[in-house]
């Protein structure tokens, strides 16, 4: 049945608009895999006319014409469809009253500055100097405030910039939150044991680049809908239907690094490209839900799945031959203790999954005094050292595994850390539910490899609703239950048992 005109013509103008944002896509992937340096300064400027083009484009007038007669036309279909097409509608909104909020000289002005400025941070890492950033990242948080002050606040600037990552989530609720499960996950850290390296030598690239190669296809993302490069630090993006990106960085001495970084982000891709298959895409239903729900897809495939027995049960074997190394060289469960290995590090990236909650609180803590204005920038590497000394115990020898390790800052993406606590409680509780539908489901992963049955899950609970739910719609409907970290607390304590007993 052929659309009426008016919804034609909304969608049309929409999907131009999804159309360059993901042509802007295009250019930031390139900016972190191919480009060369020299390009970087040109480079910014294209994706800063790009950002100023789409949002000239979302929150010009006559778009918003179109918008309400798309919506008045509505009222000529049942109940059922009606209902969807006004939620479409109502996303949309709200996209473009929060774009509405920012001028177009303002967007430009940010997506060239961030583009500059992860450069600068990259140049600032290596050279284990914060002075080579900070002037830069003083402008971010300037124009970060700025940002908030343009989008509006109850509380705290903060919350404005939360706001955009994770809908509705306050601040102040999200530090109760967060102290409650620092105060049930430090026992956990206290009793959890710590195993050593079984790596005795260094794994060649090549070689981690062959297995990690085959992990997206084994998870249920094709190499024809995907690739997999290298970059300063790992991410994934979508470039469009059929086309996502995953990187990752290798070290010989720490091969785990790359392949739970491809882990991860393949988890985030599969969520994309489950969106992707969503009917009528692309419009505003099918983009992601926040980026809790982004990272709970994420970390559910590193961790839940990643660290599992019955993953490796499987993957042992593939890994040995792809490393050249004898299982006496490498033996079974001295790998899968190490990497279920709990150990306090100065790395997020490279943290285990019981500790990482902590290098999320303590950036929590930092960035929001930052944007409310009780921190300098300048005082960000004596606050960020002593942070980890409280909370770690460890003592702080340079900027590049301090302050400078992250790549978040450099991109204005003040508000991003908490998500990645909320997509573990997320991913837990997903995962729980999972396994109570699907019983057998270690066995077929086991002895076939087979993550069919999670994904179908997934699709059919998850990424087939974008953002047709809200947060807590989604996780009650696909869990019988709102969210509870309870979920997180209990897989953690049953893993850190598992590898005790056998310690």
């Amino acid at each position: 049945m052929a659309l009426p005109q008016a919804l034609e013509n909304y969608r049309k103008q929409y999907r131009k608009i999804k159309l360059f944002q993901d042509i802007s896509s295009v250019l930031h992937w390139d900016s972190e895999v191919m480009m060369p340096e020299e390009g970087r300064e040109y480079r910014s400027t294209q994706i800063a006319a790009v950002a100023e083009l789409t949002h000239e484009w979302m929150t010009d007038p006559s778009f918003l014409e179109l918008i309400q007669s798309a919506k008045l036309t509505t009222k000529e279909f049942p109940e059922s469809e009606r209902s969807l097409w006004n939620r479409e509608l109502e996303i949309l909104m709200e996209e473009k009253e929060k774009a509405d909020k920012l001028p177009s000289e303002f967007v430009a002005e940010f997506a060239k500055l961030t583009n500059l400025a992860h450069a600068e941070w990259a140049e600032a890492k290596k050279e284990k100097n914060f002075k080579l950033f900070s002037d830069r990242l003083e402008e971010l948080v300037h124009l970060s405030k700025k940002q908030a002050d343009y989008f509006g606040y109850t509380t705290e600037p903060y919350d404005a910039l939360l706001d955009t990552y994770e809908k509705g989530a306050k601040a102040d609720q999200i530090q109760i939150l967060f102290s409650d499960l620092k105060k049930s996950l430090i026992p956990i850290v206290a009793k959890a044991p710590k195993f050593e390296s079984p790596f005795k030598k260094p794994i060649p690239i090549a070689n981690q680049t062959k297995f990690c190669n085959r992990l997206p296809s084994i998870l249920g993302l094709t190499t024809k809908e995907s690739r997999l490069d290298i970059s300063n630090h790992p991410f994934s993006t979508s470039l469009g239907k059929g086309d996502k990106r995953i990187t990752t960085r290798y070290s010989e001495s720490d091969p785990l690094s790359s392949i739970f970084g491809v882990l991860h982000e393949t988890g985030h891709s599969l969520y994309e490209s489950g969106l992707s298959k969503m009917p009528n895409w692309p419009n505003p239903l099918t983009e992601y839900l926040s980026l809790g729900i982004h990272e709970s897809q994420s970390r559910l495939w590193e961790n839940q799945v990643g660290r599992s027995l019955p993953f490796w049960e499987f993957m042992y074997p593939i890994l040995l031959n792809d490393f050249e190394l004898s299982e006496s060289e490498l033996p079974f469960q001295e790998l899968y203790k190490y990497i279920n290995s709990t150990e306090k590090s100065k790395i997020r990236v490279e943290a285990d999954q019981v500790t990482y909650n902590l290098h999320i609180i303590l950036r929590f803590e930092i960035e929001r005094d930052l944007i409310n204005g009780k921190t300098k920038v300048k005082d960000l590497p004596e606050i960020w050292n002593t942070k980890m000394k409280e909370s770690f115990g460890m003592t702080i020898e340079n900027d590049a595994e301090g302050v400078l390790q992250d790549i978040h800052w450099s991109m204005g993406a003040f508000g991003y850390f908490p998500t990645y606590t909320l997509g573990n409680i997320f991913s837990a509780q997903f995962f729980k539910k999972f396994t109570e539908e699907y019983p057998d489901s270690h066995n077929k992963f086991a002895s076939k490899g087979d993550f069919s049955d999670l994904l179908s899950w997934l699709r059919k609970n998850i990424h087939s609703k974008g953002k047709i739910l809200t947060i807590e719609n989604l996780v009650s409907e696909a869990t019988g239950e709102p969210a509870n970290a309870k979920y997180l607390i209990s897989y953690l304590e049953e893993k850190v048992k598992e590898v005790s007993i056998s310690k």
